[in-house]
């Protein structure tokens, strides 16, 4: 089968540029990898038919975090669409099923033509969502939580980074499901996020939100960070109520979206500064917001809520650009390349194959 192959970690986007003769050393597509055919207990053969990127994948292929490090070559990529070809016996699923899976806590496997998955990892493709749209769907699933998890109905939210994968659906679900009654949002795009319902957008390169004076005069309840970095819990006070209040402040991907956790000491250092921030405010709850770090849960109660309400149409996948890249060398090598620069605008997405 193809396979996407990474041979050596790398640094995005400098790594995979054009003009990088060694490209072809650090990513490459391979002809002739081995379908998996010896199959576990409850695992299925799936046919790949999407495979979209996520900020996991970029800290995956750059080796930023220890414990996820895999043997070379690895095949990238977790969060897929795709047909079973081999149920393996499932009493959940059938042959010619279309599925949308993840592939647990182990971020491999998704860029090639087929792939193993564990059946409680999987849920049926409802129809009119695209392969492409089901195979993006796990960022919503963060959103799903972070939003459905603190959000309340009334409350004011500020989303900061709204056109990314989970902004722009914690806009929608915000807005549709959790019943906010004001939404804001930073982003350079502000066509995207009004078409996404959003009341106000902060393009946070002419205005820093925290400066607003009718956000300091009137707080949110909750400010959701897609983005990190920026010392944004820091700033969150001057326009985030008191956790007294009910203020929270939810971190999506930490304090930093590409965190250097490549030693014991890195990792220790990272998730305990986020341990740290945690604990602090639940105990200056008078002065400052509530601090909770996102880590998922729920993602297959998640991912058929998720589905379900994009059916209904009150939740839209937006794709990166013009839709999805191709399944070659170059397609995904910008995949990663719009990804890893933070430059993406809704979900990237690469088309394995027709079905």
């Amino acid at each position: 089968m193809k396979a996407i192959q990474v041979h050596q970690f790398m640094e995005l986007p400098s790594s995979l540029q054009e003009d990088n003769s060694n490209v072809d050393a650090i990513l490459s597509m391979n002809d002739n990898i081995p379908k998996p055919t010896s199959l576990k207990k409850n695992h299925m053969l799936i046919q790949v038919l999407a495979c979209s990127i996520s900020p996991g994948d970029v800290i995956m292929v750059q080796g930023n975090m220890l414990f996820m490090h895999q043997p070379f070559p690895f095949i990238p990529g977790m969060d897929i669409c795709g047909v079973v070809v081999d149920n393996n016996s499932s009493t959940k699923f059938k042959n010619e099923d279309v599925i949308v899976a993840s592939n647990g806590m182990n971020p491999v496997g998704g860029m090639a033509e087929f792939m193993a998955i564990n059946e409680k990892e999987a849920v049926i493709l409802p129809q009119g969502i695209s392969n492409e749209q089901g195979a993006s769907s796990s960022s919503a699933i963060s959103a799903r939580n972070a939003v459905m998890d603190h959000v309340k109905e009334g409350d004011r939210v500020l989303i900061l980074g709204g056109s990314g994968g989970v902004g722009s659906a914690a806009i929608q679900i915000s807005k549709g499901h959790a019943k906010a009654s004001f939404v804001a949002t930073t982003s350079t795009q502000s066509d995207l996020c009004k078409e996404l319902g959003v009341d106000r957008v902060i393009n946070y390169q002419s205005q820093d939100w925290w400066t607003i004076e009718e956000f300091q005069q009137e707080k949110f309840d909750v400010i959701i960070d897609t983005v990190g970095g920026g010392n944004f819990y820091g700033r969150a006070d001057k326009v985030l109520k008191t956790g007294k209040q009910g203020g929270t402040f939810v971190a999506v991907t930490g304090d930093d979206p590409s965190p250097d956790c490549r030693t014991i000491w890195k990792l220790l250092k990272f998730f305990g500064g986020m341990l740290k921030h945690t604990i602090y405010t639940k105990l200056n709850t008078r002065t400052l917001p509530n601090y909770v770090l996102l880590m998922p849960h729920g993602v297959v109660e998640g991912r058929n809520e998720v589905l379900e309400w994009m059916e209904q149409g009150s939740l839209k996948i937006k794709l990166d650009g013009d839709g999805p890249l191709p399944f070659t060398a170059d397609g995904v090598r910008k995949a990663f390349i719009r990804v890893g620069s933070h430059h993406a605008h809704g979900k990237v997405v690469v088309r394995i194959a027709e079905k």
